[in-house]
């Protein structure tokens, strides 16, 4: 069954069996999520100093790095002599695809699917410590504003919750499992919106996360139409997506509570969090990350550089020296009041995203999901000029076919609708912006006079 048939056939549940369905599957990934190893990391960063956690990374790099050199194929033929990694390869997606069974350790506990802002399409396999581990961190970022497990989670993610073309409500799931409320990202308009404020005034989120594009949306519609919130969010975080200057304004006066950011990926390479005085640190017990210039040397403090990080946890898959593409400076001031340690940045450059806007007025972000099951897809972005027509632009490679741009249109018409002319673009190249990044999503229409 593809993709889009299974969608299909659960859109035309009931919603009573819809949220049966969704809260089954998340009591199945529930059990995966929390069980010893998340236990163990949890209470060890709850527990242990920003030193100690520097020195115990230092540890399981260099086991892993042994580990490494003696199991994956890939780097018999790349092999170092000692744990430096300035003196292992750099890596990227395409390297990592080109020779995917070269770099995969052991059999995976679970199995994720990235394409990132690029549109490349990538899986990655992870042992059973890396994934716990993973949501250990989710957890402990979480506890900095006493969010707790079983407290009541709002989610405004890519999830999705009934067919684009739906016109009433609801737009929004309830999952049992882990008291998660997913609201829709495809049905934002402003006929919409008073539906989504009566959910959340009902539903009373502890705490909010999901696409910044989003979140910005419905805080403009709160302070635009000057609705009044029967809750305060103690959390509100921002992930997947670059949080513009703009954005974090409206969308802190809107929730009277400030807005945090999350950066991760579906690699695990590299996790960045916002501590409660608005400074990013590196989590140095997640994955040991570099900050590398063009020349491939370590920028310094006050430079930019890409975030290279190498995952020493995930004994499925090797990724040491992972370079994500993502840019990010260096803070020139690495003291922080709050203690937590970690390299401290300015700011993330990448992942910055723009809305796609349709014929109907409603606003959807994220659309890498596009790409998520395209194979052949190098790379991938989305030009909107008018509201009634978008251009999907390909870097394709060999074996790519009709069927792949037939799924692709797929995926787009059940986000975006059927009233918005989808045309594909294919090119050699698709350029980048000055700052070495191709924004994913090329969008011309002037945002402050729709909304």
């Amino acid at each position: 069954m593809t993709g889009d048939l299974k969608f299909k056939s659960f859109f035309l549940l009931p919603h009573s069996l819809k949220v049966f369905t969704t809260s089954l599957m998340a009591y199945y990934k529930k059990r995966k999520k929390y069980g010893q190893f998340f236990h163990r990391y949890y209470d060890f960063l709850l527990t242990s100093s920003s030193q100690v956690q520097e020195k115990k990374a230092e540890e399981e790099l260099e086991e892993f790095l042994e580990y490494i050199k003696k199991n994956c194929r890939f780097y018999f033929r790349n092999l170092s002599n000692n744990y430096d990694l300035k003196s292992w390869p750099i890596i990227d997606k395409e390297i990592v695809n080109k020779q995917y069974s070269d770099f995969v350790l052991n059999k995976p506990y679970f199995i994720g699917k990235s394409s990132g802002t690029t549109g490349q399409p990538f899986n990655v396999p992870y042992s059973k410590g890396v994934y716990q581990k993973e949501y250990s961190f989710w957890w402990y970022h979480r506890s900095l504003c006493d969010i707790y497990r079983g407290d009541k989670i709002a989610t405004f993610a890519g999830h999705k919750i009934a067919d684009v073309r739906r016109n009433i409500p609801p737009f929004w799931l309830y999952n049992f499992a882990e008291n998660q409320m997913f609201f829709s990202s495809y049905h934002l308009s402003m006929k919409n919106m008073p539906e989504y404020m009566m959910m959340l005034n009902r539903y009373k989120p502890a705490f909010i996360h999901g696409y910044p594009s989003t979140l910005y949306y419905i805080a403009k519609y709160i302070l635009n139409e000057d609705v009044q919130l029967d809750f305060q969010p103690k959390m509100v975080v921002g992930s997947s997506e670059t949080i513009l200057n703009f954005q974090r304004k409206a969308i802190e006066e809107a929730f009277h509570t400030k807005l945090y950011v999350w950066y991760g990926n579906t690699e695990f390479c590299g996790h960045i969090t916002e501590c409660s005085h608005s400074r990013l640190h590196v989590q140095p017990y997640h994955s040991v990350v570099r900050i590398l210039k063009d020349d491939n040397t370590d920028a310094k403090l006050g430079e930019i550089g890409r975030l290279v990080a190498t995952n020493f946890s995930n004994y499925s898959l090797a990724l040491i020296n992972y370079d994500t593409k993502d840019i990010v400076k260096i803070g020139e001031n690495q003291n922080c009041p709050c203690g937590k340690g970690g390299t401290v940045l300015d700011y993330i450059v990448g992942r910055i995203e723009d809305y796609i806007i349709t014929p109907e007025g409603r606003f959807v972000g994220r659309l890498d999901h596009l790409f998520k099951d395209a194979k052949y897809v190098k790379n991938a972005q989305i030009v909107q000029k008018d509201v009634k027509r978008i251009i999907i632009r390909i870097e394709k490679e060999d074996g790519y076919s009709e069927s792949i741009e037939k799924t692709i249109l797929l995926e787009a018409m059940s986000r975006l609708g059927d009233t918005i002319d989808v045309q594909f673009q294919y090119v050699n190249e698709i350029g980048k912006e000055p700052n070495g990044k191709f924004k994913f999503v090329v969008q011309n229409i002037d945002l402050e006079n729709i909304m």
